[in-house]
C-alpha cells in the first residue's frame, strides 16, 4: 500500500483525534499529502506530529467547518499551495458528541432546542461547505473522491431527534452529490463506521452507564 497514493492532494476535517486522525495517518503513510483541520490548533499540531514522525507529509490548518469563512479559506489554500489538485476530500469534523451525551434520555420536547445546531452545525452544515469547495477543486479536474462519515442512525434510532436527522441527511446528501457529481468523474460517498473505540467515545463509557456506550 506504501506510495499507492504518492503525488495525491488529500483532506481530512476533524482530524486532531479518532476517526479523522486514523484515516489522516493511513493516507499519509499511502504517499499523500494530507491537510488535516480542526477548531483547537493544540490537538492539531499534535496529529500533525504523529503523522510526521511516521514520515507522511501532513498540513494542519485550524478550521472550524461550519464557517463558511474558514472552509473557503482552507481551499484556497490548497488551491494556491497544491495548484488546485485534490483527490480525496473525508468530511470527518463532527462536535456534537458532547451535547447529546449531556442531554441523553430526554425526549426532543425537553431537550434545548439548540442540541440541534449543536450537533449539526459542524455536522451536516460542515459537510456541505466542505463538499462545495472541495467539488469547485475537484470537477475542473475530473477527478476526486468526497468521502461523508455518517452512521446507521440514519436508518434507525439512535442517540436522538437531531442526531438522526443529520446523518439521514448526510446520506441523502451524499447520494445526491453522487449523481451530480458523477458526469465530471467525481465520486462522493457516505460511510458507517460505526462504534469506534476513539478517545471520545471511551471517555463517554468512562462517564455514563448508558447502553450505546456500554453494548
Amino acid at each position: 500500500m506504501a506510495g499507492a497514493l504518492s503525488g495525491h492532494v488529500c483532506v481530512v476535517t476533524g482530524a486532531s483525534r479518532g476517526i479523522g486522525k486514523g484515516i489522516a495517518l493511513q493516507l499519509s503513510e499511502a504517499g499523500a499529502t494530507v491537510y488535516i483541520t480542526a477548531r483547537g490548533r493544540e490537538a492539531l499540531d499534535r496529529a500533525a506530529a504523529e503523522v510526521r514522525g511516521r514520515g507522511g507529509k501532513c498540513v494542519p490548518v485550524v478550521c472550524d467547518s461550519s464557517r463558511e469563512e474558514e472552509v473557503a479559506a482552507l481551499f484556497e489554500r490548497i488551491q494556491k499551495e497544491q495548484g488546485g489538485r485534490l483527490d480525496v476530500l473525508v468530511n470527518n469534523a463532527f462536535s456534537g458528541v458532547g451535547a447529546i451525551t449531556g442531554e441523553m434520555g430526554l425526549p426532543f420536547w425537553e431537550s434545548s432546542t439548540s442540541l440541534w445546531d449543536q450537533v449539526n452545525n459542524a455536522g451536516l452544515r460542515g459537510h456541505y461547505l466542505c463538499a462545495v469547495y472541495g467539488a469547485r477543486l475537484m470537477v475542473p479536474a475530473g477527478r476526486g473522491l468526497i468521502v461523508i462519515i455518517s452512521s446507521p442512525g440514519g436508518l434507525r434510532y439512535l442517540f436522538d431527534v437531531p442526531y438522526g436527522v443529520g446523518k439521514a441527511a448526510c446520506d441523502r446528501m451524499a447520494a445526491d452529490c453522487a449523481v451530480e457529481l458523477r458526469p465530471f468523474g467525481v465520486a462522493c460517498v457516505a460511510l458507517w463506521p460505526g462504534m469506534v473505540r476513539t478517545e471520545l467515545i471511551m471517555e463517554q463509557v468512562e462517564k455514563t452507564s448508558l447502553p450505546c456506550f456500554r453494548d
